[in-house]
């Protein structure tokens, strides 16, 4: 957690002086002036309430990595260029309770301003990350807790070669994956060389749904396959991917040699800077198997 605070900016003079060695003693200065896009950006990776995530911040900007299950990795990056200014003197790595952080950086709510400015400090190995948000001439600083959490799990990714990839738009992504998970916990993914690219399907007691995309449907930007393949993979899982494709224009899908999924979206945000949340999800059959050469 960390102590948070709010008071009211008086006029420029009390801003000048409150800007005046601000980034003295920090490793890491962040600022923007809207931190909309990095709060959804965020929240898509809050998988569950008391998750931690894995935070590397370096001259590129920063990646936030959140693990579950042993069968999910979650990743989100914010390129440096997404802020107004950006420093960071040398590479950092730290644990951070993401709820403490959604938080904070929560703490105006259903502001009426669309424009919340914020800065984003960090002294190094240790100290807790603060964050500093006006809204209106309103002044919130709060701090969050870091640990020391070691590395993410490798999930050896690069390690299979990559057999086959789509990009589609994500709404009808995300409306057949809703569907789909009404009818049983598993989905079956086939990517195909030939009709249908893209074919999901699922089944339980009650029955059975499947949904089929050709190659040449409107959703398709992309096909890229080079083998059939046909993998399941758990919907208790899924349903993160599902959370985040509400704030996607556009989804794409790769498998590798040994069925793991890579889910890569592409984020709506106000700014022109391009950025991207990515799932790796493991087929079920491959779960038990990777989580004992862990």
């Amino acid at each position: 957690g960390g102590e948070k605070k709010a008071r009211l900016v008086g006029g420029e003079t009390s801003k000048d002086n409150r800007m005046a060695g601000v980034d003295d003693g920090y490793v890491m200065v962040a600022k923007t002036d809207n931190c909309k896009g990095i709060c959804s950006m965020l929240s898509a990776i809050l998988l569950k309430k008391d998750i931690v995530a894995f935070c590397v911040m370096d001259r590129n900007g920063f990646k936030f990595t959140v693990e579950m299950a042993g069968a999910l990795q979650a990743s989100v990056y914010l390129k440096h260029e997404l802020f107004t200014e950006y420093r960071c003197t040398e590479k950092q790595q730290f644990g951070i309770q993401m709820s403490h952080l959604l938080e904070c950086l929560n703490i105006f709510g259903g502001s009426s301003n669309s424009y919340v400015a914020l800065t984003l400090k960090y002294a190094g190995e240790g100290r807790p990350l603060l964050l500093e948000m006006v809204d209106a001439g309103v002044l919130s600083s709060s701090g969050v807790s870091t640990m020391d959490c070691g590395d993410p799990t490798d999930f050896l990714w690069n390690d299979s070669p990559l057999v086959n990839k789509t990009i589609l738009q994500a709404n009808p992504l995300r409306d057949a994956l809703s569907e789909l998970d009404w009818w049983g916990g598993t989905l079956t993914l086939e990517m195909s060389t030939g009709t249908p690219t893209l074919r999901m399907y699922s089944k339980g007691e009650m029955g059975g749904c499947v949904i089929e995309f050709p190659p040449e449907c409107d959703p398709f930007d992309e096909c890229a396959c080079t083998e059939d393949t046909r993998e399941d993979y758990r919907f208790s899982l899924l349903q993160c991917v599902l959370k985040a494709l509400a704030l996607s224009d556009k989804a794409c899908l790769r498998v590798n040699r040994i069925g793991m999924l890579s889910v890569q979206l592409m984020i709506r945000n106000d700014s022109p800077v391009t950025t991207f949340v990515e799932f790796l999800i493991c087929a079920d059959a491959n779960e038990a198997e990777f989580g004992d050469a862990q």
